[in-house]
């Protein structure tokens, strides 16, 4: 480890993982709930990078971590409308640069699995900075239920996400 990475673990990594400084995700409002934790990694759920989830880890609380996902691997009409104010928290100049997760509540059975599309996490890849945004759009929900897809497209979709999370 050099002084350019942190040693981060967590209940998946318990001898934890090398992740760069300029890695680290920072939330300028918090994760609903967790108010005394900002800063934030990405991990993948597996080595093989072949699911379409992620581990929002805490670089703070090896215990404190979310299972996300991009929400358009499985809701092709998914969108976020970042407000003028969530633009201006983020410094959020293009929205082409804002990266967005959803967290994911998993079950041993991934056909029970949900997301909340209600609070999704918008993050601007340029400077790592990050909000949790709540939606009032009545056709989301904070428990909405995955839909079964294809593995060839899990494959396509999967490759797709990790130049995305590749920060």
């Amino acid at each position: 480890m050099n002084s350019e990475t942190i040693l981060v673990k967590s209940k998946y990594y318990p001898d934890g993982v090398e992740v760069e400084k300029v890695k680290i995700i920072e939330f300028l409002k918090p994760i609903l709930g967790f108010n005394d934790y900002r800063k934030f990694c990405i991990l993948n759920v597996d080595k093989e990078k072949n699911i379409p989830f992620f581990i929002l880890q805490s670089v703070d609380n090896e215990k404190l971590c979310f299972i996300i996902t991009d929400p358009n691997t499985f809701f092709n009409d998914y969108s976020v409308p970042v407000t003028k104010e969530e633009k201006e928290i983020l410094g959020l100049q293009d929205e082409s640069k804002a990266i967005i997760f959803v967290i994911a509540s998993m079950t041993a059975d991934i056909t029970n699995a949900t997301v909340n599309l209600k609070g999704p996490i918008v993050i601007n890849t340029l400077t790592h900075k990050a909000i949790q945004c709540v939606l009032i759009n009545e056709n989301y929900t904070t428990n909405q239920k995955l839909p079964i897809i294809k593995k060839s497209e899990t494959e396509q979709k999967m490759k797709q996400e990790q130049k995305k999370t590749d920060l």
